[in-house]
């Protein structure tokens, strides 16, 4: 399902990919968090749900975040396993902002064992691999043909 410039995501196995050009709106999270339920409902197992954020995306104001953290949520509580945020960008200002988010999440330990943050897909290969009990290698590399990952 594809809104119109903010996102795209797609279902790779039981990984579900997004791939976020601008911080998601109200309906955005509403529109995928169905896509995930459904997957999930479908193949009757809860997913893994891999994020990525491009390095030319704003960064979010405390209206988005909220939508973000609603969004983590109730993704957790109805049909995600575990979750992986990749925060693309190799400036100082995406390095902080991986260190933020990092940040935030250790000390408000909302999302202990549940969510991380990453700088790239390949940089989780063998993370999610261990959750899907195989080598999620191949997806991830389907993922970066369809250009959900970079």
């Amino acid at each position: 399902m594809n809104g119109p410039t903010t996102y795209k995501a797609e279902l790779i196995d039981r990984v579900i990919f997004s791939r976020w050009l601008n911080p998601p709106t109200k309906e955005d999270v509403a529109a995928i968090l169905v896509q995930m339920e459904e997957a999930a409902q479908r193949l009757g197992t809860r997913l893994i749900y891999v994020g990525s954020v491009s390095p030319k995306s704003k960064v979010p104001d405390a209206n988005e975040r909220t939508i973000l953290n609603n969004f983590l949520v109730d993704s957790r509580r109805t049909c995600i396993e575990q979750a992986w945020l990749i925060y693309e960008g190799t400036d100082l200002q995406h390095n902080l902002q991986r260190v933020i988010i990092s940040g935030v999440l250790i000390l408000t330990r909302t999302f202990d064992n549940y969510l991380s943050v990453a700088k790239s897909g390949d940089a989780i290969i063998k993370d999610v691999s261990a959750v899907l009990k195989k080598d999620a290698a191949p997806i991830f590399q389907l993922a970066k043909e369809r250009g959900l990952v970079m």
